[in-house]
């Protein structure tokens, strides 16, 4: 960490052992700080990754549903569609016995 330094006026006013100590205390309050904001943004991002792996879950889900039903209606199509070809080939062909 970078040590902190205290201004000439101020360091002569308060004299060399109050200025290391007002350094040595806003070292500490620094670190504390810091402790306290990375165990926070831990947390936080421990709680967004439960959130996603949950969100992502239900969407899994959902792709599946809906690709079940996709699938189905493809097939209907098909089926109707081999259904109105077949109809118009026995139309337009003539019967195999005349």
């Amino acid at each position: 960490m970078d040590t902190l330094m205290v201004p000439g006026p101020l360091s002569s006013k308060l004299g060399d052992s109050a200025s290391e100590g007002l350094s040595e205390m806003f070292s500490l309050y620094h670190q504390i700080t810091t402790d306290r904001f990375e165990r926070r943004l831990t947390q936080e991002v421990g709680a967004l990754r439960l959130e996603m792996h949950q969100g992502f879950a239900g969407l899994r889900q959902e792709v599946a549903t809906v690709r079940v039903e996709l699938l189905k209606w493809s097939f209907l199509f098909w089926a109707g569609q081999l259904a109105a070809i077949a109809g118009l080939l026995s139309y337009m062909l003539p019967p195999a016995g005349r």
